[in-house]
């Protein structure tokens, strides 16, 4: 099984979804899936005259395809550390009501760790 990552970046979000599949493809192949996807995506859209579209806009349309008619599949994590990214990993204070669980497990351990001087 191979894995592969399907996503978009800006200056403010992102989005990354990863998908295996049997087959190992090379850059150039895995971007023609993707296109090829995203163009059937779009066969089946309807886009007004000067409407803006992005990949954003269609990501999780392409990933269906992708799994669909590519033979992609969806990969199930056996766990995650996806915490606020924002936050002072050494003060518990800051970003107090953005902060979750595993982030403030890690202020915790750090801060004993490693005492502020």
């Amino acid at each position: 099984m191979y894995i592969y990552n399907v996503g978009y970046h800006s200056y403010e979000e992102s989005d990354y979804i990863q998908l295996s599949h049997e087959k190992k493809f090379s850059k150039d192949k895995f971007e023609e899936a993707i296109i090829g996807a995203s163009v059937n995506v779009l066969k089946r859209t309807k886009i007004h005259k000067g409407e803006r579209l992005t990949f954003q806009d269609i990501l999780y349309d392409v990933i269906e395809e992708l799994i669909k008619n590519f033979g992609f599949e969806k990969i199930e994590f056996t766990s995650e550390f996806n915490v606020f990214g924002w936050a002072d990993i050494m003060d518990e204070k800051d970003w107090e009501r953005d902060r979750d669980e595993q982030l403030n497990k890690l202020t915790k351990k750090i801060k004993f760790n490693y005492p502020k001087k």
